[in-house]
C-alpha cells in the first residue's frame, strides 16, 4: 500500500476539498496510506527527519520546503501557485488567467466602470493574479485600484494599523467601485469595514472573494459572493499524477493550470450599476426570469422598447447580445448545479430554463466544449 503525506492546511473550504479530492482518487484507485496533519494556513508543514514514504502531495510555498522536499528523492506534486527559484516539481495549479476572466464577466454585466483589487501583492503570483484582472478589464480602465493586504491576527496592533489603512483607502476610492480580493480573509476584512463606516455593499463598494468558504460567507454583512474554484478537481488531478510517477511512469513536468467552477453569487456583489435606465431594467427583467421560457422578445417588451434597439444597447454595454447573457446565466447555473447536486441531466435542463436536455448540451458544449456529463465527471470527480 503507498504511503503518501499531505502537506496542505485543513483550515480553509480550499484545503479540506483539495485533501478530499486525494481521497477521492485513493479510493477509487488505491488504495493508499494518507498521511494528513490537521493544521492551519501558517503553521509550518514538514515531515519528520526519518519519515519513509513513497510520495507527497504538497503546497510548496517556501524554498526551505521545497528543499526538504527534494532531498527526500520520492516523486512530489505541488499545488501551490507560488514560483520557486531552482525547484521545478510538476506543478498542478489553479488558471488565474480564467479566474480574472470570470472576476471580470461578472462585474462587467453588472454595468461598473471602476475596479480595484486587494491581496498580498509582495507575492509574485498573486501579484500576476491582480495583473489577469487588469488585462481583463482592458485599456478602458486607466488603472487598476490595488491595496497591498497581509493576513493579520485581529488581537495584534499590525492588524489595528492595516485596518486604519484599508478604512482611509476605501474612504479615497471613487465609487461605485467592484473589488476583487484575493481570498476570504481580505475579503472579510472589506466588507466589515464598509459597514463600520456606513459604505453600501453592494451599491458603493460591490466585493468578490477569490476562492468560496461556505460557511465564512454566511459569516459576512452581507453575505459574501465568491469563486468556486476546482479544490477537488486539483487534489484528483495531482494524486493521478503521482500516482504515475509511484509506478515508475514518467511526467512532462510541465504545469497544469485547471479552470475555476464558477461564481457562487451572494448580496455582496448583487447589484446593477447600469446608467441606462432601459438597459438596467432590461437586464434585472433577465436575471429575475432567467430560467422560464424567456426571449429576448419578453425581455424588449419588458422595458418597453423594440428588440432591435435592445440588441444594440446590450452589444454597445456588454459587447454581446441579450441571448448570450441569458445563456451565460443559465450555463453558470447549470455548472453549479452539476458540480453540487445529485440532479439527473434532464431534470437540470428544466430547472435552467433550457427544456430540454438535448438543447441544454447542446449550448453547454459550445460554451465549455464538453458535454454535461464529463463536465460533472471532471467536477465531481465520479
Amino acid at each position: 500500500m503507498p504511503r503518501v503525506a499531505v502537506l496542505v492546511d485543513t483550515s480553509t473550504e480550499w484545503g479540506r476539498d483539495l485533501i478530499r479530492g486525494i481521497t477521492s482518487y485513493a479510493q477509487h484507485h488505491g488504495p493508499w496510506q494518507l498521511q494528513v496533519e490537521p493544521r492551519g494556513r501558517d503553521n509550518v508543514l514538514q515531515l519528520p527527519s526519518q519519515w519513509n514514504g513513497d510520495g507527497i502531495i504538497a503546497r510548496v510555498s517556501n524554498p526551505k520546503i521545497a528543499a526538504d522536499l527534494k532531498s527526500r528523492h520520492v516523486p512530489v506534486i505541488n499545488i501551490s501557485g507560488i514560483e520557486l527559484e531552482g525547484f521545478s516539481f510538476p506543478r498542478v495549479a489553479i488558471d488565474y488567467d480564467a479566474t480574472a476572466r470570470l472576476a471580470w464577466e461578472h462585474f462587467q454585466v453588472r454595468g461598473f466602470q471602476r475596479f480595484a483589487y486587494v491581496g498580498p501583492l509582495h507575492y509574485s503570483y498573486i501579484e500576476k493574479h491582480a495583473d489577469a484582472f487588469q488585462e481583463q478589464i482592458g485599456a478602458d480602465v486607466a488603472t487598476l485600484e490595488r491595496f497591498h493586504y497581509i493576513h493579520e491576527s485581529m488581537g495584534s496592533e499590525k492588524w489595528r494599523k492595516q485596518r486604519a489603512r484599508i478604512e482611509s483607502w476605501l474612504q479615497q476610492l471613487e465609487k461605485p467601485i467592484a473589488v476583487f480580493a484575493w481570498g476570504t480573509s481580505a475579503s472579510c476584512q472589506l466588507l466589515d469595514a464598509c459597514w463600520c463606516m456606513n459604505i453600501q455593499v453592494p451599491d458603493d463598494v460591490a466585493v468578490l472573494a477569490g476562492a468560496e468558504d461556505a460557511l465564512i460567507a454566511q459569516t459576512t454583512v452581507p453575505p459574501m459572493s465568491a469563486v468556486l474554484n476546482p479544490s477537488k478537481q486539483m487534489g484528483y488531478r495531482a494524486a493521478e499524477r503521482l500516482a504515475n510517477l509511484m509506478s515508475g511512469g514518467t511526467d512532462s513536468g510541465e504545469e497544469e493550470r485547471i479552470a475555476p467552477i464558477e461564481i457562487v453569487t451572494r448580496r455582496s456583489t448583487e447589484v446593477l450599476a447600469i446608467k441606462d435606465p432601459e438597459l438596467s431594467k432590461a437586464v434585472r427583467f433577465i436575471r429575475e426570469n432567467v430560467f422560464t421560457e424567456l426571449t429576448v422578445a419578453k425581455v424588449a417588451a419588458s422595458v418597453p422598447m423594440s428588440v432591435r434597439s435592445l440588441q444594440v444597447k446590450f452589444r454597445d454595454a456588454f459587447g454581446h447580445p441579450p441571448l448570450t447573457e441569458i445563456h451565460r446565466l443559465r450555463i453558470a447555473r447549470v455548472k453549479e448545479l452539476l458540480a453540487s447536486t445529485d440532479l439527473p441531466v434532464a431534470s437540470i435542463a428544466q430547472a435552467t430554463g433550457f427544456g430540454t436536455a438535448a438543447y441544454m448540451a447542446t449550448m453547454f458544449k459550445r460554451q465549455t466544449e464538453m458535454t454535461p456529463l464529463r463536465y460533472r465527471l471532471e467536477t465531481r470527480l465520479r
